[in-house]
């Protein structure tokens, strides 16, 4: 037994010996810790970062790319929307469900859903109705008769609850601006009547003067105009994504990948930048990730938030995809088509 625990005993001296060389003598040591602090940065726990032992100067620099990323307006006037997309508006409404994964090293994969979907106009925010709460995906988008749904807005989590109330950043519902301040400019993805999305740093009159119909306020921009926003790996770390782009076709790409779980650990700002790069996206914008993240399809949540308990968060708003009545329904998940849809219009 003596033996057996001296064996034991050198064995952990000398995996923490190669371990601590690995991470604290190595570029590729020194890029993990660099990473787990970016992070934590994009965390509610950003007390944790000095614990990577990064420089205090570096996490200044990452934190500061966090709050402040570069941006490119897609759009500075109503002449300039014409020539972002061609939008489609028939009552055929296509929308296609996408498994999707990606591996980088043995320590870093992901798994997430990608929904495509015909018809920009179809793509509205909806808001929780309760007063200084937020509620669930499921709940809003089933009350909405939405057919699916993200989550959109960042909010204050005072106290830590998480429970959703407050929203960030510009809000704009059914054309009716719901955020306090209407002159601030913030980070926005919004989506016009005519179904065009704009992406940037509006205040909430500048997009009603745009005829901006829905906007929800996160931050990076992913893509500008056919243009790749990121620069190295974003600044954000691994975790879990939820974003928004727009092909040129106007079909509208919501995607989310899960994260901090051992099946997903989630993905860098770089990875969900291709991924709707790859797909025709010319414009796409990063909406509130973390635990936040999570997707809704036809009466079911198809992703696995980070969450406590893997349970969805309460959130001030999602992006939901509501067909009208009349429509003409061709729907798929992973190439096989769906003929029932749960608790919609008709």
């Amino acid at each position: 037994m003596k033996k057996f625990l001296k064996i034991t005993s050198i064995f952990i001296i000398v995996w923490a010996v190669i371990s601590g060389i690995f991470m604290f003598f190595t570029d590729s040591g020194y890029q993990l810790r660099a990473m787990a602090a970016e992070s934590i940065l994009s965390s509610q726990h950003r007390q944790w970062a000095k614990y990577t032992f990064i420089p205090q100067s570096e996490l200044d620099a990452m934190l500061k790319n966090i709050n402040d990323p570069n941006y490119v307006n897609s759009a500075t006037g109503k002449d300039d929307l014409d020539d972002l997309v061609n939008v489609k508006s028939d009552k055929d409404l296509y929308v296609s469900v996408e498994s999707i994964e990606g591996y980088t090293n043995p320590t870093h994969y992901y798994k997430g859903k990608i929904i495509t979907i015909s018809n920009p106009k179809r793509v509205k925010l909806v808001s929780s109705q309760l007063a200084d709460h937020g509620e669930q995906i499921f709940v809003i988008a089933k009350r909405a008769k939405a057919l699916a749904a993200v989550n959109a807005s960042g909010f204050v989590d005072l106290n830590g609850h998480g429970n959703g109330g407050a929203s960030t950043g510009v809000v704009i519902e059914n054309g009716v601006i719901k955020s306090q301040n209407k002159n601030t400019k913030q980070f926005v993805a919004g989506i016009t009547k005519d179904g065009v999305m704009i992406t940037g740093k509006y205040s909430a009159n500048e997009l009603i003067n745009l005829g901006v119909q829905y906007a929800a306020g996160f931050k990076p921009q992913l893509i500008v105009n056919g243009q790749k926003m990121v620069q190295g790996d974003g600044g954000w770390g691994w975790g879990p994504r939820t974003a928004i782009g727009q092909k040129a076709d106007g079909s509208i790409m919501l995607v989310v990948i899960d994260g901090r779980q051992a099946r997903s650990v989630g993905a860098s700002i770089k990875e969900v930048q291709d991924l709707l790069y790859d797909r025709g996206a010319i414009n796409a914008m990063c909406m509130d990730g973390g635990s936040s993240s999570s997707m809704y399809f036809n009466g079911d949540n198809i992703t696995i938030p980070s969450s406590r308990n893997n349970i969805p968060r309460y959130l001030p708003n999602v992006w939901a995809l509501i067909p009208e009545a009349g429509d003409v329904m061709h729907v798929d998940v992973d190439g096989e088509q769906v003929s029932s849809f749960e608790g919609l219009a008709q």
